[in-house]
């Protein structure tokens, strides 16, 4: 509470205690053992997938990397539609999703979407153009 940049991730094993964790104060809770179960399902279901998403993640070889641009109190480009960051145009970034604090993630969102302060713009592609539109906003 004295330091509201710091950003606090807690580690918990009993599901019910999430709650009581982000009451205390955590941004974000961890449940090792839940990630686990979902990895696991997907790994059965659409391990072509998991296997392209670890690869790209965890690659030195190739430059596409998932990531997010923020869209903090400063920005310019607050008031304004996803559509004017140029990031198809400008930056060959494929915009895969959105986020305003406090909500849920909305998938592939339309392009007429009004930027906010405080949210985020889930893009892929080359890690130097991600960087590049980063300072452009």
């Amino acid at each position: 509470m004295l330091n509201n940049k710091i950003r606090i991730i807690s580690r918990m094993v009993d599901q019910s205690i999430g709650p009581k964790l982000r009451k205390a104060g955590a941004d974000g809770v961890v449940s090792p053992n839940f990630i686990g179960g979902l990895r696991m399902a997907s790994e059965m279901f659409r391990p072509t997938v998991v296997d392209f998403l670890d690869s790209m993640l965890r690659s030195s070889q190739g430059n596409i990397r998932i990531n997010q641009i923020n869209i903090n109190k400063n920005s310019r480009m607050i008031g304004k539609k996803i559509s004017e960051l140029g990031l198809t145009e400008k930056f060959s970034l494929i915009v895969l999703g959105s986020k305003h604090r406090g909500s849920d993630i909305i998938f592939n969102p339309s392009l007429s979407s009004v930027l906010i302060e405080d949210s985020a713009i889930i893009v892929m592609g080359d890690a130097e153009n991600i960087a590049k539109a980063k300072l452009s906003v």
